[in-house]
């Protein structure tokens, strides 16, 4: 009983250090290293916007489907993340790309 406690305590520690999450994604969009300017809103409405779509996907059962952020989206095509697998492919493209280019379509949705 101890060492399987002692197991799943380790997993999910293990787990919690994984990748990125939304905070790290949206922190790095809107403060450092990338300091995204947006007409949309203020940093702190920015990253807001951000952390809510990216927790509301979170929480929705799906596939990636044709949603692919490592494409250049135009900014006049709106980009929805609809769930949990979409919302985990755009935060490693955050993560993996250079901030010229999510400022510059790529990545999206970038608010």
């Amino acid at each position: 009983m101890r060492i399987v406690f002692l197991l799943a305590v380790v997993s999910s520690v293990a787990l919690v250090g994984c990748g990125p999450t939304c905070q790290s994604t949206c922190n790095r969009l809107y403060q450092e290293p990338c300091n995204i300017q947006s007409p949309a809103g203020q940093k702190e409405e920015l990253i807001r916007t951000c952390m809510d779509e990216c927790e509301s996907a979170l929480k929705i059962p799906g596939e990636v489907g044709n949603y692919t952020p490592n494409e250049y989206t135009p900014a006049s095509e709106p980009v929805t993340l609809e769930n949990d697998h979409q919302a985990a492919v755009w935060m490693d493209c955050v993560a993996e790309t250079s901030c010229e280019f999510l400022d510059g379509g790529y990545c999206a949705p970038v608010w």
